[in-house]
């Protein structure tokens, strides 16, 4: 059988900082599990309410950006120790199309 082409295994991803010892953290994706078969081709949309974590979550499995917890894998392999050769078939399968809302929603 032939792993996902593209899996997230609770994946968590924390922000942190602060000034002068005063430590603040922010959960922007907490414990998400997905995996995207290969066959058939499908698109997958992640939707919801501004601040809810979507941009974040596409960055990790793109791996713009590394969880905190959890591994993004392609073709079941972890996106951080990809090859030049398997980054080049990452970037080719993994394609984002980010939407602007202004074109979708009709104003009136």
């Amino acid at each position: 059988m032939m792993p996902p082409l593209l899996e997230a295994r609770h994946v968590t991803k924390i922000f942190g900082g602060g000034l002068f010892g005063k430590r603040t953290t922010t959960t922007a994706v907490d414990d998400f599990s997905l995996a995207i078969s290969a066959s058939p081709p499908s698109i997958t949309a992640i939707v919801g309410e501004s601040g809810s974590g979507k941009t974040t979550l596409a960055r990790l499995l793109l791996g713009l950006a590394l969880p905190t917890q959890g591994e993004v894998l392609y073709a079941g392999k972890d996106v951080r120790t990809l090859t030049k050769d398997e980054r080049r078939a990452f970037l080719r399968d993994v394609q984002v199309v980010f939407q602007d809302p202004y074109e979708v929603y009709n104003p009136f």
